[in-house]
């Protein structure tokens, strides 16, 4: 694991999640550089600088050499052809197939003196290239002829009609080739003899030419196209169902006897996951027991799996027992291949059962585990206690096994979370460091499953400074996405627990929460997040377990800093943008069940449970006050089922009355009773004696309230109307209001 460690330190040092592709596109959003940054991008900007100017410079002199051989060429048209001068250079040769000049290609024999050399008899026949239209090249080439040619005299100009009809012969190969490339085809190697014997045939027999040699390559070539054109019937919507139904009983009649060949190719793998998804249990069953000879090999290929998949999903219990056992002692290989491993997954998570799952993680802590095979499944915790003497040989075969996972993608899947939860669990502190090293450029990888949030957890809690200041910048630009998943939210609460240089946390972690403060207090997981930071380890927030997970923690060597301080300046860094948010949504939280009770928690003073002294700024407590009265100032209808006003409105009056409660711990200025008596008419405020809801309202009102609440109370409530309604509210009002 050291190695690995060390490996990954090397590899992975600058490694992180970037919003560009590079320092040049980082530079153009103007986005912030450091200064390795900025060394780098000078270097590339030198670079690129100097591709430039030797990319005009070799412009320039490829422009000379067309100059040079425009003026020879005018100089080969003015001169007799007769007697051509010694200093002419030959024309530079072309790129042409061989197949051009066959013609005029013989083989001589030294011996042989007197030779008569004749065109031979052979004829090329067409080409191999395709061959676009010629007329474009024609064009072309005359026009320019015709430019260069414009003062040359009549002879010259006869001279020059023939040169360009012979050069236009051999440059028409040449300018098709570099046009335009044709579609991309299967390449069949062929010797040079092969060659030649197709270039003397038209384009038909070459076409059953090469499906012929195709075919001795593959003998299932005829076979697969069958069934890939059977297979395009199916498909189809607009196919019947009767030819539907003749479709696949001769697709079925194909590859029966022949699966086991056809399988691994990429094209005909998906005409079997058809088969398979047309669930007749005939041709499901047939085809099974045909490949389950094959199920591991098939398991570990590229296109096979697939197969594999389907009938996990759409096979029997039967069968899928029988794949699942038939991984047995091969879970190993088969979780170091990755579309293996995607197999293994799916069999392990949705499909087996505890003595399966048994069966498969015991793989890994050694080769014992897999020659004797217990039928009473059991952790590893289990195993230890009952022999302790084989724990150093359990972990440190499972160290090797997971030595080979960290470095792909199956880092992801949970069979590998639990195989890291026991290492983690029982490792000593050397071997815990190493996995450390291994996995700190990982962890947000691992944070959607609980026993994968669980080793973050721990490599958070036990890594040393360096190592969680890596971490936590591995989580740049996905911290809102793990606050909102089940497990991963808890890894976030461990960074506010252990993590002592709040302004890494505040950089990194509170300030992309700032921003997405919506999709968070509107998500089921995000606003615990929220309320851990207003109110930490808070039993109305989270479960009793979660907070004995997190205490686990509490215990590291690492963290110096008081919580307190750590709490508060993490408090004070999310405070503006949670009560922005708050008062400018204030209607459409307070009337939601969850929603209410997290806006309580959040406006409520700090109380002996606080872990930290939590102070609300007072502009924010103000405009969350007005926004409150503003609502309770609309319109009192009582017992309207449409809609409740706030004061009868179950989540409504339990936010009002939890956040009067807290009036005598305030200022006059910021108490929410001030407000209401402020912005509310004395009739508006004395209509809600109607209800039993209101008069508990009042009466909190002035319990709590100043002398001037108090005051305004009394002349709004109607004692002559109050004392004719016999709820227990109103009855304590009155007795209230009459002392």
């Amino acid at each position: 694991m050291a190695v690995l460690g060390a490996r990954l330190d090397k590899k992975k040092k600058m490694k992180g999640k970037k919003k560009v592709k590079n320092l040049l596109e980082k530079k153009a959003k103007g986005l912030k550089l450091n200064q390795v940054d900025r060394k780098r991008l000078t270097k590339l900007e030198a670079k690129m600088k100097f591709r430039s100017e030797l990319n005009e410079s070799v412009k320039a002199e490829m422009g000379k050499l067309r100059l040079r051989e425009e003026e020879d060429f005018d100089e080969a048209i003015n001169v007799d052809p007769s007697s051509p001068s010694p200093s002419a250079k030959k024309p530079k040769d072309k790129r042409v197939s061989f197949s051009g000049n066959m013609e005029r290609v013989k083989v001589f024999d030294k011996n042989v003196k007197d030779l008569e050399i004749k065109p031979s008899s052979a004829s090329p026949g067409k080409g191999i290239l395709r061959v676009l239209p010629k007329k474009t090249a024609l064009k072309k080439k005359k026009a320019k002829t015709q430019k260069k040619a414009t003062d040359s005299n009549s002879a010259a100009e006869a001279t020059a009609t023939a040169v360009d009809s012979g050069a236009e012969k051999e440059n028409v190969e040449e300018s098709d080739v570099q046009q335009d490339k044709p579609k991309k085809k299967i390449k069949i190697q062929v010797t040079r003899k092969v060659k030649e014997q197709l270039l003397t045939m038209d384009r038909k027999q070459r076409k059953a030419f090469l499906r012929e040699l195709k075919s001795q390559k593959n003998p299932n070539h005829d076979r697969a196209m069958e069934c890939k054109l059977l297979w395009e019937k199916i498909r189809s919507r607009k196919t019947p169902k009767q030819e539907r139904d003749e479709c696949v009983s001769k697709l079925f009649g194909l590859v029966k006897g022949y699966a086991s060949k056809l399988i691994y190719t990429h094209d005909i793998s998906r005409v079997f996951e058809c088969l398979l998804a047309l669930k007749r249990p005939g041709i499901t069953s047939a085809l099974f027991e045909e490949l389950t000879p094959e199920l591991v090999r098939m398991t570990k290929n590229k296109y096979a799996h697939f197969f594999v998949l389907r009938m996990l999903k759409y096979g029997t219990k039967e069968q899928r027992n029988m794949i699942i056992s038939s991984f047995r002692g091969h879970a190993v290989s088969l979780m170091r291949i990755v579309y293996a491993a995607e197999v293994l997954e799916v069999a392990y998570n949705e499909y087996a059962n505890a003595q399966q799952r048994f069966d498969i993680v015991s793989e890994f802590y050694g080769k014992e585990f897999v020659l004797f095979r217990t039928d009473k499944p059991r952790t590893l915790e289990e195993i230890v206690a009952e022999e302790p003497t084989k724990k150093n040989l359990i972990l440190q075969h499972l160290e090797e096994q997971l030595f080979t996972l960290i470095d792909k993608t199956t880092v992801r899947l949970s069979l590998c979370h639990r195989l890291l939860r026991d290492f983690a669990t029982h490792c000593n502190t050397d071997q815990l460091a190493n996995l450390i090293d291994s996995l700190r450029d990982k962890i947000p990888e691992i944070v959607h499953t609980p026993d994968g949030s669980y080793v973050a957890m721990k490599c958070i809690w036990q890594a040393n400074v360096k190592d969680r200041k890596l971490i936590v910048k591995n989580f740049k630009d996905l911290v809102v996405k793990v606050a909102m998943e089940h497990y991963g939210h808890r890894v976030l609460l461990a960074l506010f627990d252990t993590i002592d240089d709040t302004v890494l946390i505040n950089k990194y972690i509170t300030t992309e929460l700032s921003h997405e403060m919506n999709k968070l207090i509107l998500d089921t997981w995000g606003e615990k997040v929220i309320h851990y930071i207003v109110h930490p380890r808070d039993g109305r927030g989270m479960p009793r377990e979660e907070i004995e997970l997190l205490q686990e923690g509490d215990s590291n060597p690492h963290s110096k800093k008081e919580k307190k301080v750590r709490y508060a300046e993490i408090y004070r860094s999310i405070c503006e943008a949670l009560y922005a948010y708050l008062a400018s949504n204030m209607e459409s939280l307070i009337f939601e069940h969850n929603r209410s009770r997290f806006i309580a928690a959040c406006l409520e003073t700090t109380s002996s449970y606080d872990l930290f002294d939590r102070q609300v700024p007072a502009e924010m407590r103000q405009k969350c006050n007005e926004a409150l009265a503003q609502i309770a100032k609309q319109e009192f209808v009582p017992m309207d089922n449409e809609r409740f006003h706030l004061i009868e409105h179950p989540a409504g009056h339990f936010t009002l009355m939890a956040i009067l409660r807290c009036d005598n711990a305030l200022p006059e200025d910021q108490r929410l009773s001030v407000e209401i008596v402020n912005t509310l008419s004395k009739e508006e405020l004395g209509s809600w004696i109607c209800c039993n809801k209101g008069c508990h309202v009042l009466l909190k009102m002035f319990h709590c309230g100043s002398s001037i609440v108090k005051q305004k109370v009394k002349e709004a409530v109607s004692m002559k109307q109050l004392k004719q309604y016999t709820f227990r509210g109103a009855t304590l009002l009155v007795d209230e209001l009459e002392k």
